[in-house]
């Protein structure tokens, strides 16, 4: 089956490998219908991730149709439309029984390196093998599309633990930095928790403007510091939550500077490099750091929105390709070429 595989030299290539088999009694092989490229691939691609080694098929957000099912699998069969999370979790260790699924000791990310891996392999193919399905995989119902259904796993989940943790109050302001696909789906979560604004940070004026159709006050930080527009946006005194949702570590220094003293950050970026704490700034202002991985255990009540029609994600989709063109599809997301947002993949 046709795959898109890392490659020495950091590149990746399209290349035929041997189809997945089930080898254990929980799991189940899913024919992915739909995947997609996020911009964890380009930290793999561009060799920011650790322990990630050639050989390797990328991607870890997807959906597909259950081929074949394990002996002890109960909560599918063949013929199901599923939604996967970008990690899984086997519902048992002592981390998921905490609820902390997305820690979970025996899990891991599809295509991971030695700080994320599983030893499962991606997801940009025809076929994947799902270990644990009964605890971490989600039905997609009939009326919601894979072109929706596909954020679940992880932009959505990513998103919505952004606001979750932190921690966001009724009547609230707060600052979404990077309007991304995690970044957006910040935006459209904070809602959700009651917020008196929403603040969306960004330089490219597409991102901006779907930002402003969700509900959020855009700001252009072409035209300044974003800590310093965020302060007069909020009369000085800062928002009471800011959400860093791109990884970089410039960025992280302005949320500091930029949320109201005793408020909360909350990262949910991927740095692929070091990042200095100012602590003495933080101590002294009471500042709240929550970060970590995106806690997946909520796609069920995440696609029940998306059912409802509470959610609409459908613009977030840019381009589609398939799975022949990834190359193409890899180039224009890297480049950010023809105000690209999110890319799919259809094997």
């Amino acid at each position: 089956m046709l795959a898109v595989v890392l490659q020495p030299g950091n590149q990746i290539a399209l290349r035929e490998v041997p189809e997945p088999r089930i080898q254990g009694p929980d799991e189940i092989l899913i024919q992915v219908t739909t995947a997609a490229i996020c911009g964890s691939d380009l930290h793999a691609k561009q060799g920011l991730t650790p322990g990630l080694k050639p050989g390797v098929i990328m991607g870890h957000e997807f959906v597909g149709r259950v081929v074949e099912v394990g002996q002890a699998v109960i909560r599918f069969r063949p013929g199901d439309r599923v939604a996967a999370p970008a990690s899984v979790w086997c519902g048992c260790c002592p981390s998921c029984r905490r609820g902390q699924v997305q820690y979970c000791e025996r899990g891991g990310i599809w295509g991971g390196g030695e700080i994320f891996g599983s030893g499962l392999q991606g997801a940009q193919t025809a076929l994947v093998r799902a270990p644990f399905a009964d605890a971490c995989l989600c039905a997609i119902p009939d009326e919601v599309p894979d072109e929706q259904a596909v954020f679940v796993g992880d932009v959505l989940s990513t998103g919505y633990h952004a606001a979750r943790q932190g921690n966001i109050r009724t009547g609230d302001v707060v600052a979404v930095l990077g309007c991304g696909p995690i970044g957006l789906a910040a935006v459209i979560s904070a809602g959700l928790f009651g917020p008196r604004r929403v603040l969306a940070l960004d330089a490219l004026d597409n991102r901006l403007e779907l930002a402003r159709a969700y509900g959020a006050v855009p700001l252009d930080v072409r035209q300044g510091d974003a800590s310093e527009l965020i302060r007069q946006a909020t009369n000085g005194l800062g928002a009471d939550v800011v959400i860093e949702a791109i990884g970089n570590p410039n960025t992280f220094l302005q949320c500091l500077r930029a949320v109201r003293r005793g408020g909360t950050v909350s990262v949910v970026g991927i740095f692929p490099s070091k990042v200095e704490f100012p602590l003495g700034r933080m101590s002294a202002y009471g500042l709240n750091l929550s970060m970590g991985l995106g806690a997946l255990k909520h796609m069920d009540r995440l696609m029940a929105l998306l059912a409802s029609g509470s959610l609409d994600l459908s613009p977030l989709v840019t381009h589609v390709f398939g799975l022949e063109q990834a190359l193409e599809a890899y180039e224009l997301f890297e480049d950010h070429k023809d105000q690209c947002l999110k890319v799919l993949l259809k094997p």
